[in-house]
């Protein structure tokens, strides 16, 4: 596992071409391999990541992050890489002539957007070696121009080589741990931002999974107190549909300032661990735009800050044209309280119905 965590399986994937030349030499693999390894073990210097963090290779050994070789590998590779939450690529000249190398940052990329996730500033380009032909797009701001990356070789040398190329692999001189340790510590927040991205789709699929089950979501069903009959018989209908109601009774009605604060604050602590908001709609239309306003926006927007949870607002109508007016359902809309029809025999399965469809949306993302 990732320290991102699903959906990602490793947290890095270091694309890079191992400059053949076509008769089995591979130049640039021996720095690259050398580049990968001291970039893991630094980044495993800190303990946030020194268990739990994956950096994918495809010639990588250790079990749990290496290639089966029983299975096709192009087919192997395009799943890993695709499930990689951050793209390093070694730039150099054979890189950019690389079909290879192409082919894995399509991958890369066709995951990213499958998830539905921007790939900007999730691709580090390490600059080992001067190049002069254009870059890829994705390797390129919005100007065209390529990404300013890492530089990874010294501007001045004549010939160009990569930091360290002629240091013993365990002896990399100074130049290449200041660049390394600069990369590092532009990576951990990279990092860390997809950790708390990764969190919040597995807690909106989840909250989907929820909300699109037959029934048993926990449901506030707001209403006042002299409203309490109305209020009873809604219950025990949603109840008797297979969903939990709270609270066990409806709100109380109470003009004095201070107790009436604290009923709200009794309500938005319920409501954070709530699946949905029903705010309940009788004829008295007045009492329904208070509520719409206070419950059904602004207690409703304190307990999402709370909980982190979509909470989704219906405006269940039992009373019918008596206060679905256009002004009415046009405010319904604006505060995203949906309205349902609550007058008919089956009003609970639209509240079921209405609760799926929440579900779908948040299961892609709106």
């Amino acid at each position: 596992m990732s320290y991102v965590g699903e959906p990602f399986l490793h947290d890095l994937f270091v694309s890079y071409s191992h400059g053949d030349d076509g008769s089995g030499g591979a130049y640039l693999k021996p720095w690259s391999a050398v580049f990968t390894r001291e970039l893991e073990r630094e980044l495993r210097a800190d303990r946030r990541f020194r268990t739990c963090l994956s950096v994918f290779r495809d010639q990588d050994h250790r079990p749990a992050q290496s290639i089966d070789p029983m299975a096709p590998l192009s087919t192997q590779l395009q799943a890993q890489i695709a499930a990689s939450a951050l793209l390093v690529v070694l730039m150099s000249p054979d890189y950019l002539a690389s079909q290879w190398c192409a082919e894995e940052r399509a991958w890369w990329l066709a995951g990213q957007a499958a998830l539905g996730l921007p790939y900007d500033e999730r691709i580090a380009v390490v600059r080992i070696w001067p190049t002069e032909d254009p870059w890829p797009s994705a390797l390129t701001d919005a100007r065209g121009h390529p990404l300013v990356g890492f530089a990874f070789y010294p501007a001045d040398a004549v010939p160009p080589r990569p930091l360290g190329w002629t240091d013993p692999p365990d002896a990399l001189g100074t130049e290449f741990r200041k660049a390394l340790l600069d990369m590092v510590g532009r990576l951990y927040p990279k990092l860390e931002a997809m950790k708390a991205r990764a969190d919040e789709l597995r807690r909106q699929r989840e909250e989907a999974a929820r909300l699109s089950r037959d029934s048993g979501q926990l449901l506030y069903l707001h209403g006042r107190s002299d409203h309490a009959t109305a209020w009873e018989q809604t219950a025990l209908a949603l109840t008797d549909k297979g969903f939990a109601v709270v609270p066990g009774e409806p709100d109380r009605v109470d003009s004095d300032p201070v107790r009436l604060q604290e009923v709200r604050e009794r309500r938005v602590e319920t409501l954070s661990a709530c699946d949905a908001l029903l705010l309940l709609g009788t004829e008295d239309g007045r009492a329904l735009d208070a509520d719409l306003v206070v419950v059904g926006k602004h207690d409703r927007q304190s307990a999402r800050a709370r909980s982190h949870r979509l909470l989704p607002c219906g405006l269940l109508d039992t009373a019918g044209a008596a206060i679905a007016t256009s002004v009415r359902r046009a405010t319904a809309r604006i505060v995203q309280a949906d309205w349902i029809d609550g007058t008919g025999q089956e009003w609970p399965a639209a509240v079921q119905h209405w609760l799926g469809e929440k579900g779908v949306r948040a299961g892609e993302g709106g």
